[in-house]
């Protein structure tokens, strides 16, 4: 189950995401002045909980290495894919437009994630719920289970996460939550990251230490 994802199979798997923001919902910012791009007025943008297919997207902005200029070129990318918006529109605007911008978009996962200081949860399973179920290759998820990973499901995390870029560490995450949920690829790009961070987390806990046993090493 295991592949390497080429931007062709992420496309796919994103063709049918839809904005979901609308009137009153703080997903919702409209502009004080519209922008302009090639014939196109821009007066709101429509942001939402990415998924987790398209954050895969925007992290290989960072290239080998995230730096401070690559970690916001990805911050702002996924806010276009969440938006719709093209990436030289998303430039034109107000730096504080954008910044709100990219609080809302990323803090889904931020707020999602294991705190450092934190012991991993290590219980016999893990069961999340989705409600919208995930719709993928002529599937509904409405529950995905797991469990402590196998050894050779922690190898193969480990051969992909060795090219030491931040789209191979999230790629090698992709890939174990998909091993151990018996998920296809397509169905957990789909997947709301706020719950992809909690099923990542639980999985990579029974290997990466936390805090009572060592100096955790999560990627950056």
């Amino acid at each position: 189950m295991t592949l390497d994802l080429s931007d062709e199979y992420v496309l796919g798997a994103m063709a049918a995401q839809e904005d979901e923001a609308a009137p009153g919902d703080p997903g919702l910012v409209v502009l004080d002045e519209p922008i302009e791009w090639k014939g196109t007025r821009y007066t709101e943008l429509r942001l939402r909980e990415p998924v987790t297919g398209e954050v895969l997207f925007a992290t290989k902005v960072m290239g080998k290495r995230a730096t401070s200029v690559t970690v916001r070129d990805a911050q702002l990318d996924l806010v276009g894919r969440v938006s719709g918006w093209p990436a030289a529109a998303i430039m034109m605007l107000p730096v504080t437009v954008q910044d709100d911008a990219i609080v809302f978009v990323t803090d889904f996962e931020e707020n999602a994630r294991r705190p450092l200081d934190e012991d991993p949860d290590r219980t016999p399973e893990l069961r999340l719920l989705f409600s919208p179920p995930v719709e993928a290759v002529g599937r509904s998820h409405a529950e995905m289970l797991l469990r402590e990973p196998r050894g050779d499901q922690r190898r193969r995390y480990d051969v992909t996460r060795e090219r030491e870029t931040p789209e191979a560490t999230l790629q090698a995450e992709i890939n174990l939550v998909a091993d151990v949920a018996d998920w296809q690829l397509a169905a957990v790009l789909k997947v709301p990251i706020s719950k992809f961070a909690r099923a990542s987390d639980y999985l990579t806990g029974f290997f990466i230490r936390g805090p009572r046993t060592g100096r955790r090493s999560r990627p950056n």
